[in-house]
């Protein structure tokens, strides 16, 4: 019985996930070209223009993180055009399924933006004739990887809450709270900075355990967030 019911599991969310990408794909291939080429063609446009590897690579990453997470958002927008939500209450695949599967497609997706970041960032080097040790091209993969997955899992249960919008304008509104804490605690607390540099300090000097820490912690917001939107999701009338 668990075995069966462990395959329909399985089953449902990879139909989720070919769903999702049947989603992803409805732009048109040239969408797809474009959104895929776009990191490394700004990456090596970066670096033929002289800016250094660490800025090159801050950049790519920054990019990439959000264009991924854009793509995240697109698929909630898509479900809202002309009310194509309304299949999520005829395929048959339970909303926890939905979620789980939305979940693992992303984290796919995470994957691709992680490999695309260190292939971008290799090459930049290759142009700036500074080569990029392969530690570092992972690192560098899986510091945008964990990252995302991490935005994912914040974003997630305000995508299920509201409309692509709404949500958009909350995400916003919450990273501008954040970002005003963030100075506030700069000018009132002068240690403030120099605590934040020394962590950056360590983190650099520790990055394997760093990354573990940051797999932890995305494990824990997962969890945490897929309980969350499933709660919000479950209680909706599709």
């Amino acid at each position: 019985m668990n075995t069966t019911a462990n395959a329909d599991a399985m089953t449902a969310i990879l139909r989720q996930i070919s769903l999702d990408w049947n989603r992803t794909i409805s732009y048109g291939r040239s969408y797809l070209a474009i959104f895929f080429a776009y990191v490394p063609g700004f990456t090596c446009l970066m670096a033929a223009t002289g800016s250094t590897l660490d800025s090159v690579a801050g950049a790519v990453i920054g990019g990439a993180a959000s264009g991924f997470l854009m793509l995240n958002i697109t698929l909630f927008s898509y479900e809202q055009m002309n009310n194509h939500h309304w299949m999520n209450g005829i395929v048959p695949i339970n909303r926890n399924h939905q979620i789980l599967g939305r979940f693992a497609f992303l984290i796919v997706c995470d994957l691709v933006a992680g490999l695309e970041v260190a292939v971008s960032i290799a090459c930049a080097g290759i142009i700036m004739h500074e080569p990029v040790k392969v530690t570092d091209a992972i690192g560098f993969a899986a510091m945008t990887v964990l990252t995302l997955v991490l935005l994912n899992a914040i974003v997630q249960p305000f995508l299920y809450r509201f409309s692509p919008y709404r949500a958009m304008a909350a995400i916003i509104l919450s990273i501008g709270v954040i970002v005003g804490t963030v100075i506030g605690l700069r000018k009132a607390l002068p240690e403030f900075g120099k605590t934040v540099e020394q962590l950056a300090e360590a983190i650099s000097r520790h990055q394997a355990i760093a990354l573990a820490a940051f797999l932890i912690i995305d494990v824990l917001a997962l969890a945490f967030s897929s309980k969350i939107s499933l709660h919000i999701y479950g209680s909706k009338d599709i």
